[in-house]
């Protein structure tokens, strides 16, 4: 090859790879651009939503963590595969909070910030976790800012620690200390009903997702198949609940109970039977029309010694 044509090959190759490191510049930019500015748009959305993984914040230097107080939820149903913690935690910085939970390790190697799965699942199973007051974003304008964190464990040990990925320290919570049931979680209307000397109780209120009929198992997990349980402290001879009705404040909807032919695998339907001093039941109500689990309205309930519906409220607080 000449002389010439090799400086001409030469420049030929410089044009070309300044051409490649300009579009490739051009395509990186872009890309950040669109990732500033998505990330803006949805910073609010993100921030105090349990149900979805935040967006990485800039954490500050030198936050310290401190253990507040804490409550350890058992499930005591086996149908999670996991028990969870919230925990008062205390940020501390000399600027104000700003912390990514990304910086979060529990030692069954579980991000704080990657924990929306466990939520979610809660949440389907009708688990009432809104008002644990779970923050997902850690950012304050104070120096001081103390908040609940949502973390899940699945270990038989005694304890779990929670690490501080910038400071090597870490938070430790005795398994064995402020146990509570994952079911004290459920909707629970909590309500006593008193009909002349029959006196029961309707608690733990809740979505079944396997239910039975004519002894035949099912799965309604498509459905929303309302379940609320009923307790019987006190009965006279041969009472029985007749009839029963759960109408929503929003809109009005009313559902009609399941016959005596459905139940759950769990809970025995309680309706057009005699109530038993002592004893558990439940009355089921299928509203397959519904995506949005809504247990705010009022289940109304006609019992056999009165001709009068007794109406009671099932508000979400």
């Amino acid at each position: 090859m000449s002389k010439k044509r090799r400086i001409l090959w030469d420049r030929l190759i410089i044009l070309v790879l300044t051409f490649l490191l300009l579009v490739g510049l051009f395509i990186f930019g872009i890309n950040k651009a669109v990732d500033y500015f998505g990330s803006k748009d949805n910073q609010n959305q993100n921030n105090n939503n349990p149900s979805k993984d935040p967006d990485p914040i800039k954490t500050n230097e030198n936050v310290k963590l401190s253990l507040e107080d804490y409550k350890v939820y058992i499930d005591d149903t086996d149908s999670l595969g996991f028990n969870f913690i919230i925990a008062d935690v205390k940020f501390e910085a000399d600027q104000p909070i700003s912390f990514d939970l990304s910086n979060l390790q529990t030692s069954e190697k579980i991000y704080l910030n990657n924990v929306s799965k466990y939520i979610n699942e809660l949440q389907e199973k009708s688990y009432n976790v809104k008002n644990l007051g779970i923050e997902t974003s850690i950012k304050s304008d104070k120096n001081i800012y103390t908040t609940k964190l949502f973390i899940p464990y699945t270990t038989k040990s005694s304890s779990i620690r929670v690490s501080n990925l910038l400071d090597a320290k870490w938070l430790e919570f005795d398994l064995t200390k402020n146990n509570n049931n994952i079911t004290s979680l459920k909707f629970n209307t909590d309500q006593e009903i008193v009909v002349g000397n029959t006196d029961i109780r309707v608690s733990k209120s809740y979505i079944s997702n396997m239910m039975m009929h004519n002894g035949e198992e099912y799965n309604a997990s498509a459905l929303n198949v309302y379940t609320f349980n009923i307790y019987v402290e006190n009965v006279e001879e041969n009472i029985m609940i007749t009839d029963a009705k759960f109408v929503r404040n929003n809109g009005g909807d009313t559902l009609q109970c399941l016959s005596s032919e459905y139940s759950s695998i769990k809970a025995e339907n309680c309706i057009g039977k005699k109530l038993v001093k002592g004893e558990n039941g439940a009355l089921f109500f299928e509203d397959s029309g519904k995506e949005e689990v809504d247990f705010d309205g009022f289940l109304m309930l006609m019992f056999s010694n009165s001709n009068e519906w007794v109406k009671i409220p099932t508000v979400l607080e």
